[in-house]
């Protein structure tokens, strides 16, 4: 097409309706891509949220063994230093002993202390579930998570 020598002034105007009718196709075709784009683009961040809470919650229980795991180590480096043969009892060991018995009886009391409201938290600790997800449940409830720190 030679539009060199076409004059723009001689030529008929477009048809308003026409013109109308392709813009309107071309903004709901716009609309429609930017709707599917924005919907895939959600479920995408929906797929990474639960991947990443999938992982959080696996990292937590993965720092739960190791924090158990260095607690046994220090119980089997307590068990391997060297102790008096069980025939040689001394007034330190019986005292020890009493200081035991009296730490084991304040703990009690202190158990006697404990809200009600949390019993439920210190039996899934007790079952096993890792502290930092309990507090996590018990931030989500409306309740103070540091509270059972005291009887831990």
């Amino acid at each position: 097409m030679d539009t060199v020598g076409l004059d723009k002034h001689e030529l008929p105007p477009t048809n308003q309706k026409r013109m109308v009718a392709f813009i309107n196709h071309f903004v709901l075709s716009t609309v429609h891509f930017l709707n599917r784009f924005a919907l895939d683009c959600e479920n995408k961040f929906i797929q990474y949220e639960h991947k990443m809470q999938s992982l959080e919650a696996s990292l937590l229980i993965i720092e739960a063994k190791l924090a158990s795991i260095d607690a046994l180590k220090g119980s089997a480096a307590a068990a391997t230093t060297p102790s008096v043969p069980p025939s040689k009892t001394t007034e330190e060991e019986v005292a020890v002993t009493d200081e035991v018995a009296e730490v084991s009886v304040e703990e009690e009391s202190a158990g006697q202390e404990k809200d009600p409201r949390y019993e439920r938290y210190f039996k899934m600790i007790q079952v096993g579930v890792p502290v930092p997800a309990v507090k996590n449940k018990i931030r989500t409830e409306g309740l103070d998570p540091n509270y059972i720190d005291a009887f831990l």
